[in-house]
């Protein structure tokens, strides 16, 4: 039931958000939009959520996919940048948001958490607790979208990569948050005690579903990373790497001027000495 309030909830935002005079969807992205809320419904509702919460290291890596893979990317690609705009404007919130929109900040926080929440420690707290699993859902869910920022610009200000630099960053991507799968492959025994039932439900022990879920884990990032970083290296070679020519929008500038009079308070520079300086800068003769 809270899965279906969370979902028709955020529908009915998304509703709301676009009707906004300038900040309208196209039909492209609401479809768009549409199918990331479903993902969100099967990742959180049953049977993945319930197998997911006490029985199989399998579904536990199947719903992260969902979020991280599938309903991150399609909500972030179907929020408009106007919407996206007005979320981040809140000096905190744009702080953070424009340093996790760079790829090094975002490699190091998509591994750190999806780590973090794959954890045994943190899997055999989630199965007895309903507010710890809800929490590490939000926190795959902000890995997910930190993951696919760089990717899909939806932080205005903010210098966009070109397509080379975004193959190459999902590439690495695919390659560091997977590395737990390791220990789940060559590991002899279940590292998830608090995981029981994998034979009676799933028909195999839980060392296979342990290891099943290694291979799943690469399989669905590889796959999926892999194949976009494919098409922005195809779309690079072919000439149309538009990253160098895109266009400045109106929220691009404001945001940077935003920043740029933060700065200044900060720095305890007020608007007529600024004023004064672009003056005295303007009137000087060139060298």
């Amino acid at each position: 039931m809270a899965t279906i309030v969370l979902c028709l909830g955020l529908l009915a935002w998304y509703h709301e958000a676009t009707r906004v005079p300038g900040s309208q969807a196209t039909r492209r992205q609401r479809i768009v939009f549409w199918f990331g809320v479903g993902f969100l419904f099967v990742a959180l509702s049953w049977p993945v959520a319930d197998l997911a919460q006490h029985t199989s290291l399998l579904l536990i890596v199947f719903q992260r996919q969902l979020l991280v893979l599938g309903a991150a990317p399609c909500l972030l690609f179907g929020t408009p940048m106007a919407v996206t705009a007005r979320l981040t404007r809140p000096p905190a919130i744009d702080a953070v948001a424009s340093r996790l929109s760079r790829p090094v900040p975002a490699l190091a926080t998509t591994t750190v958490l999806l780590f973090a929440t794959a954890i045994p420690p943190s899997i055999s707290a989630a199965s007895s607790s309903t507010l710890v699993r809800t929490f590490l859902v939000v926190l795959t869910m902000v890995a997910g979208i930190t993951l696919w920022l760089p990717v899909i610009v939806r932080v205005p200000g903010n210098p966009h990569l070109s397509d080379i630099a975004k193959a190459g960053y999902l590439v690495a991507q695919s390659l560091a948050p997977t590395f737990l799968s390791f220990a789940w492959i060559f590991a002899r025994r279940p590292l998830y005690s608090s995981l029981t039932g994998q034979h009676r439900v799933l028909g195999f022990s839980a060392m296979s579903d342990q290891q099943l879920s290694a291979y799943l884990s690469k399989l669905l990032t590889f796959g999926i990373l892999w194949t976009v970083a494919y098409v922005l290296f195809a779309r690079a070679a072919d000439g149309d790497d538009d990253a160098a020519d895109d266009p400045l929008h109106w929220v691009d500038v404001q945001r940077s001027l935003e920043r740029l009079d933060r700065h200044e308070r900060r720095a305890g520079i007020s608007p007529g000495q600024r004023e004064a300086g672009a003056a005295e800068d303007s009137g000087s003769p060139d060298q």
